[in-house]
């Protein structure tokens, strides 16, 4: 009994059977959407992987800004520059007296 119908499933007897005439596009509609499922699948993965790839480079990016405003203020401390000026032999002096605003 089971031979029969697998021979009858390979040798395309089912296909020519009337209840699949009936209902071809039926078939058809389903093959469709179970294309239509699987697509967005793939989709959905990529756009996944997408996502995590970006929130890597924010990630290294971020780094890379805490970095380089951290060598920004260490180079930019006003010490730093008085020793820099002096090292280099400037004439410039620190201004020991405070600012006065005039009005």
């Amino acid at each position: 009994m089971k031979t029969r119908k697998i021979q009858g499933f390979l040798n395309g007897e089912l296909l020519r059977s009337q209840w699949v005439r009936n209902q071809y596009k039926l078939i058809a509609l389903i093959v469709g959407l179970v294309f239509l499922y699987i697509l967005a699948g793939y989709r959905s993965m990529q756009q996944q992987h997408r996502l995590t790839d970006l929130r890597k480079e924010v990630r290294d990016k971020k780094f890379e800004y805490l970095t380089l405003s951290t060598e920004l203020a260490t180079v930019t401390r006003q010490s730093r520059v008085v020793k820099e000026l002096e090292q280099r032999g400037s004439k410039l002096k620190e201004n020991k007296k405070p600012m006065v605003r005039v009005k």
